[in-house]
């Protein structure tokens, strides 16, 4: 066999290796347990809305319709429905705990996926995406194989001296884990690249100091350091590119996921991003390898926390399941479980009665305040020229276009730097800035052009010559109109005292 020959079989040796060596499916069964306790938070609170945002009898948005593709997913009652997301439920549970692990995710995943196509407003989101692919993956794993309800049945079914040989499985469904997250930072990564107003912190501060997803007053704390928003940036696409190079190498994983966790648990004090972060954090716990478990169990020991208490629930169920008649199999306990899951669900929605129907007697519309729906109709009021503009600063130095300081006291012959942010969408702007003295006597005017797509704007200013040691005010103006004035004082230098007295 010639090298050229022995090289192609080690590349592919090498992929072979790389996807079906065999571990302990420790990490995945990690997976399994997390991801859908995070995934099932939001499902778990959407619950009393099944009828409005997943039925015929409410008002669906189907993911299809928002690209013109009509709504090929059925429409069901809102009873059926209500029962379909019990099964749902129950199905994600018994995935948790590792009852009937494969039955359970091949159920679970694809009523995931339909109850989130269904609602594309609120249901679909970055996070369920990447929860529907992972759930998906988990279906076709031997994650069932450690630390499961399966995997107690199992062994007291073939004996227990087999209990201390760990069952072994090809790696490739954490690999695909992996990659799947290799290309979700990466593609970030190129997102943002194109992304002007991210590297100039912009679009970092309109999100912290927002509370679209939840309150987050150490984001908004966080917005008014330009700085800080710069570097993290830069920090943040750095490490998006480099994750699929340094994900699977020694030391760079650590470092890899190390960041990772960083970056998610900023994202929640921050932006207020609470289920995103649970679900990209339980996905690293894919990358964990058989070396990793058993580094953690020798820590736990060492602590001697009370680890064995964890397995206390999933004995507990098997041994509930134990005590059923020996010939009923374990498959159709579970699907007695689902369809109480399913009646239960659909009596629930029944009680709750949000809207009357119960009685016979819908209850009514209630009317729209006449104004309030003019309003809504009709957009007559004119936009105010204050609005049009975010903040107003004044300092001396600029990092990336972005005032990086702010301070309020200069030297003859320093330079004053005033940046207005505007909100966007807005036309192109005359912007002045003047600067009045402390008796409101005008001393010097400024301005620029600000074009449609800018969105800030620095107006550069010498001190000196027509100023003198006291209290100023630095005044932006649009269209004529005040916008807001910043007050900054010119301190008395020895020099300047010498000049006044040469004078």
């Amino acid at each position: 066999m010639n090298s050229k020959q022995t090289g192609r079989l080690s590349i592919f040796g090498g992929i072979r290796e790389f996807f079906f060596a065999e571990q302990s499916p420790y990490g995945i069964a990690l997976v399994r347990m997390f991801l859908p306790s995070a995934a099932l938070l939001p499902m778990l609170m959407r619950f009393p809305r099944v009828r409005e945002l997943y039925s015929n009898d409410g008002a669906p948005q189907q993911l299809f319709e928002l690209f013109g593709q009509g709504t090929p997913l059925p429409l069901m009652s809102p009873t059926f429905a209500s029962a379909l997301y019990g099964v749902m439920i129950f199905a994600l549970i018994c995935g948790i705990f590792g009852f009937r692990t494969r039955l359970a995710f091949l159920v679970g995943a694809p009523l995931y996926t339909y109850f989130n196509l269904l609602d594309a407003v609120s249901t679909m989101t970055k996070y369920s995406v990447i929860s529907a692919h992972v759930l998906f993956i988990l279906a076709f794993s031997d994650c069932h194989l450690v630390w499961s309800v399966d995997a107690v049945l199992k062994r007291w079914k073939d004996g227990r001296e087999n209990s201390a040989i760990p069952p072994r499985a090809p790696v490739w469904p954490a690999r695909l884990i992996q990659i799947l997250f290799c290309f979700i930072y990466f593609g970030a990564a190129i997102t943002k690249i194109q992304t002007q107003a991210f590297f100039t912190g912009e679009q970092m501060r309109y999100w912290m100091l927002s509370n679209w997803n939840y309150a987050n007053p150490i984001g908004e704390f966080m917005a008014t350091s330009t700085p800080l928003l710069l570097i993290s940036g830069y920090i943040t696409v750095v490490w998006e590119i480099s994750f699929p190079f340094l994900a699977w190498r020694p030391i760079g994983r650590w470092f890899a996921l190390g960041v990772g966790v960083l970056f998610h648990f900023m994202t929640w004090i921050a932006l207020g991003l609470w289920i995103f972060p649970l679900i990209c954090t339980s996905c690293y716990l894919a990358f964990l390898t058989e070396r990793d478990i058993v580094a953690l169990r020798r820590f736990i020991h060492r602590l001697r926390l009370p680890a064995s208490l964890l397995g206390l629930p999933r004995f507990a169920i098997a041994q509930l399941i134990e005590m059923r008649p020996a010939r009923f199999p374990v498959s159709a306990v579970w699907l007695v479980l689902a369809t109480l899951a399913a009646i239960g669900a659909a009596e629930a929605d029944y009680r709750f009665d949000l809207y009357g129907t119960s009685s016979g007697n819908i209850m009514p519309l209630k009317e729209l305040n006449r104004d309030v729906a003019l309003a809504m109709i009709n957009n007559a009021r004119p936009l105010r020229e204050k609005d049009k503009f975010f903040s107003f600063d004044i300092g001396s130095m600029l990092v990336g276009g972005q005032l990086a300081n702010r301070t309020t006291d200069y030297r003859d012959g320093d330079t004053i730097i005033a940046q207005c942010n505007i909100n966007p969408p807005h036309e192109d702007m005359w912007v002045e800035c003047t600067i009045e003295d402390a008796d409101a006597r005008i001393i010097d005017n400024f301005g620029q052009a600000v074009t449609r797509d800018s969105l800030w704007a620095n107006f550069h200013y010498q001190t000196g010559g027509r100023m003198v040691p006291g209290d100023y005010w630095m005044v932006l103006k649009s269209s004529g109109k005040e916008i807001a004035r910043r007050p900054f004082k010119l301190v008395e230098t020895s020099g300047s005292q010498t000049q006044m007295l040469t004078n």
